[in-house]
């Protein structure tokens, strides 16, 4: 018996729809979860996390893909608010 699944969605940013084994889905997915987390775990999700003794932890986006990347997710995540914004009126 073979299965089929279906690999395309509705992409919220375009309205169109796109495969989801695409970078454009994966980078749009990334967002979305962006989105969906607090002020303060969007921040250690950035900036990285250090312990009480100042020992980092966690490196964040910025230091692990670096200022430019974390410039074009946050991009990415004001698109979709204001996609988003749009749509409640």
């Amino acid at each position: 018996m073979t299965y089929s699944r279906d690999t395309t969605a509705i992409s919220e940013l375009t309205g169109q729809l796109v495969n989801t084994w695409s970078e454009e889905w994966r980078i749009e997915t990334e967002a979305r979860a962006i989105l969906a987390m607090s002020k303060e775990q969007r921040d250690a999700f950035f900036n990285g996390r250090k312990d009480q003794d100042g020992k980092t932890i966690d490196r964040g986006v910025i230091g692990i893909r670096g200022l430019k990347a974390a410039e074009e997710i946050k991009a990415v995540c004001q698109k979709l608010q204001d996609i988003r914004a749009t749509k409640r009126g």
